[in-house]
């Protein structure tokens, strides 16, 4: 009696994927052009997220959200979050939104940056709110700012999620979403300390941080309790 023997394919140890290197290689190319091309305002503008007077300074000197610099930065942390959204997704067993693959990965990128160009609207619509369009472009910046930070230590994060065996990437995962907390405070605490300078009801400041650092944060965990389901 013969037995026929079906091949079965072994499950990935890894969570990469074909597509992925191309990511990667974006993102290492834009922070090394940025790296090489604009260097004084790079230092510049992360020695901004320790001294408020250099924010203020850098704001009043240069373009904060339109120069290349700052696109290419943002959009290096664009493609890094949604890098990272994405593998936890795949590792957790959570269903993706566009579907297993690069395209369910473009779904994550479109959202995360339509979450942060919602914020830019919205501040500028809660600016006459608010009546003080200073406090507002300076929390801005330094919303994006420190997500422009977030996105050169998501290089290294990205890459080791996604090459490193399955088995070690809870750690790496926990120290991710640690990473995203801390600086979702410190944005919060930097906000409530450049609302000093300002005087707006402490009311508006509570309403506006909530706005725009709370909502989205909730739009994301309420995404991913339905991706569970």
């Amino acid at each position: 009696m013969q037995i026929e023997l079906i091949p079965e394919l072994r499950p990935s140890p890894s969570l990469h994927e074909d597509w992925m290197p191309v990511i990667f290689l974006i993102a290492l190319l834009s922070l090394a052009y940025v790296r090489i091309a604009y260097q004084r305002r790079l230092q510049r503008l992360f020695s901004s997220l320790a001294r408020i007077q250099i924010l203020r300074q850098v704001m009043r000197e240069e373009l904060v959200f339109s120069h290349r610099a700052s696109v290419l930065l943002f959009m290096n942390f664009v493609l890094l979050t949604a890098m990272i959204l994405y593998l936890a997704f795949v590792h957790y067993g959570w269903r993706l939104p566009g579907g297993r693959g690069a395209a369910g990965y473009g779904v994550l990128a479109g959202a995360v940056a339509l979450i942060y160009i919602g914020k830019l609207v919205l501040g500028r619509a809660m600016r006459t709110l608010l009546d003080e369009a200073g406090l507002i472009r300076e929390y801005l910046f330094e919303v994006f700012l420190v997500n422009k930070a977030l996105g050169l230590f998501a290089l290294p994060l990205a890459v080791a999620l996604a090459y490193l065996n399955r088995g070690n990437l809870d750690l790496i995962f926990s120290l991710t979403l640690f990473l995203g907390l801390a600086a979702l405070v410190f944005r919060v605490a930097k906000g409530l300390i450049l609302s000093k300078a300002h005087r707006v009801s402490r009311v508006y400041i509570i309403l506006y941080l909530c706005t725009l650092e709370l909502l989205p944060l909730a739009v994301l965990v309420k995404a991913m309790q339905r991706a569970l389901i």
